[in-house]
């Protein structure tokens, strides 16, 4: 497991509700198709993320939004529950939530409702504690926000930023994407995120490892490419690639599988372990999460110990 955790961590993002429904396929435009509601639970990547940091026994400040509505009273409930302290409030919006598709061969497709997590203050992340050199993490969904996109951007404090773009970094302008970059964060990127900023910055290596090559040497970025059942590839500037295997597990399906990664690469750097080691902790993590249903699926302390004894290398 992990060594005790010595850095302090900041969540920056949105809890929703999750809707998960199960189909063999999605339906085509004007077809009607049947599907079941397998679950129906608190989720958002945020939430995902200290969710699984709380359960490893690191404890998260989470600036993540508690709305005024159903899903609201749901995530402060799940919050509570997980000893997750509640900071910021919405009294205007509620939590919004999230339709997840899961087809036959396992992979996810989510349509989104927007909620309390669109609507951020400067004056309401100012109330977080960012003393002794937190490593603060924020998601490219509440990026799309312009007062926690400055707000981020312009932090003076001494920290380090853990950004996971996600899908919506092809939404973002270059110039966006590279004052970000200019604050040299850690990436987590999985292929298709690569593909997104390869093609943003007009990176020109061919294949997606060699992308990732060229952006972590263009920009100075340490930055971990995910890739599924290949395992991750972990690219610090001027050093070697370094390649952390998967583990072969029976995967339920694939929802929180990028949030619960980035959880254990947190859980690791906090713990002061290499970026190599942190990984690896969060291919652990991720194995775990995507052998259960759902987006609840992150492990306790104990239960990693037992993965990590059962698949000792």
């Amino acid at each position: 497991m992990t060594r005790p955790a010595i850095r302090p961590v900041v969540i920056i993002g949105a809890a929703f509700g999750d809707v998960v429904l199960h189909l063999d396929r999605l339906p085509r435009s004007g077809e009607d198709i049947s599907a079941r509601e397998t679950a129906r639970q608190v989720g958002g990547c945020a939430f995902n993320v200290a969710r699984a940091l709380a359960r490893l026994e690191i404890n998260p400040i989470a600036a993540i939004p508690v709305g005024n509505g159903e899903w609201g009273a749901a995530v402060e409930r799940e919050m509570r529950e997980e000893g997750i302290a509640i900071r910021l409030r919405n009294t205007d919006y509620d939590n919004g939530w999230c339709l997840a598709m899961v087809e036959a061969n396992k992979e996810r497709t989510f349509i989104t409702l927007e909620g309390c997590e669109q609507h951020w203050s400067a004056a309401s992340l100012n109330t977080l504690p960012l003393a002794d050199n937190p490593l603060i993490y924020v998601t490219g969904y509440e990026l799309m926000s312009p007062p926690l996109y400055q707000w981020v951007t312009e932090l003076a404090c001494q920290h380090s930023l853990f950004i996971d773009f996600g899908p919506r970094v092809s939404d973002m302008t270059r110039q966006q994407v590279e004052t970000l970059l200019a604050k040299h964060p850690l990436l987590t990127l999985n292929r298709d995120e690569l593909a997104g900023l390869s093609q943003l910055l007009e990176l020109t290596s061919a294949s997606p490892l060699e992308a990732a090559a060229e952006l972590s040497e263009r920009y100075r970025l340490r930055l971990i490419c995910r890739l599924d059942a290949q395992g991750a590839r972990v690219f610090e500037p001027g050093q070697e690639v370094q390649e952390v295997a998967a583990y072969n597990v029976k995967v339920e399906d694939a929802i929180a599988a990028g949030d619960s990664h980035c959880a254990g690469v947190i859980a690791g750097l906090a713990s002061h372990m290499s970026l190599g080691e942190a990984t690896l902790l969060g291919n652990q993590v991720a194995a775990i999460v995507v052998s259960r249903p759902g987006a609840n699926g992150a492990p306790r302390r104990e239960e990693l110990d037992l993965f990590q004894q059962q698949y000792a290398r």
